[in-house]
């Protein structure tokens, strides 16, 4: 699920990247436009990334200008479908940001490389300038040179290939937990023991955790590895764990725990994580723990 916190984050960077475009309103009425837009994505997919296209922002500025259009992920999906090869599946949202309407696409090329797969070629005359044409074509593999979406040169196909030889051999880290509760009567304490199992294919290095507790009150305590940083997170409950140990498969690596306090009714804490180590792309998402004694 985009947020409204995630968009603002996007926003605040201020500068494009490989996986991040801004544009001031995105027009689909006619074919040219729409074949812009396939073009758009399939060179940001072509990063291996989570992408994401921020309309309603100046490109060159970072500054919000709010978007004149209004789009669906069912409408976007559409024009996608049968366009891209492999297929790219996108979600869409659209959020008042300081008084503008911003929208947000946001995807992730799992199986690069992506290559244009209209019939022949696709486009005609834009909805901005109807004397200006743009046309795919068949078989086009684009790709995102630091902010720029352009065909792909014999280089720039190869380090796509040489990303995918990377990332097959790469650990993969889950996270588990189990929990150990604590009533104090308007509250609780949950002690929360986590542990890591590496999935992958090599042995995971440098690992870290950092876990962001959005629905609890505070952080009571940490065992050994654990270290409270909600100083410098907003006061937001927060903790990260720099484990000095390789993570081995199949073994599953204790954590140890950490305590926080929360609301006696509470049923569950709702958390974000980001989990990364050597050899393995970064993982950012939302985690739920069940307030269910193991």
């Amino acid at each position: 699920m985009i947020t409204r916190d995630k968009i603002i984050e996007l926003i605040e960077e201020a500068e494009e990247s490989p996986t991040l475009d801004y544009k001031e309103d995105l027009h689909l009425e006619t074919d040219a436009d729409k074949a812009e837009f396939v073009k758009d994505v399939i060179a940001l997919a072509n990063s291996g990334e989570l992408a994401h296209i921020i309309v309603g922002v100046e490109d060159k500025t970072g500054k919000c200008v709010g978007l004149k259009t209004t789009h669906n992920s069912e409408q976007l999906n559409q024009i996608l479908k049968d366009r891209c090869d492999p297929s790219i599946s996108v979600e869409y949202a659209e959020k008042n940001i300081l008084g503008y309407k911003i929208g947000v696409i946001e995807f992730k090329g799992e199986k690069p490389p992506y290559i244009v797969s209209v019939p022949d070629k696709f486009g005609g005359p834009l909805s901005s300038d109807s004397k200006k044409h743009f046309f795919i074509h068949r078989g086009t593999i684009f790709v995102r040179n630091y902010n720029i979406n352009e065909g792909a040169r014999r280089a720039d196909v190869d380090e796509i290939y040489e990303k995918i030889k990377y990332v097959s051999l790469q650990a993969d880290l889950q996270l588990s937990h189990e929990v150990s509760i604590k009533p104090l009567g308007d509250s609780k304490e949950v002690e929360i023991s986590f542990f890591l199992q590496n999935n992958g294919d090599v042995i995971a290095t440098d690992t870290y955790v950092w876990i962001r507790f959005e629905s609890a009150k505070e952080i009571v305590r940490c065992a050994k590895g654990w270290e409270d940083i909600s100083n410098i997170n907003h006061n937001i409950p927060t903790v990260q764990n720099m484990l000095e140990v390789p993570v081995v498969r199949p073994i599953r690596s204790n954590c140890h725990g950490v305590v926080v306090k929360v609301e006696n009714d509470a049923q569950q804490i709702e958390a974000r994580v980001i989990i990364g180590a050597t050899n393995m792309r970064t993982r950012d998402g939302s985690y739920v723990i069940s307030l269910k004694e193991s």
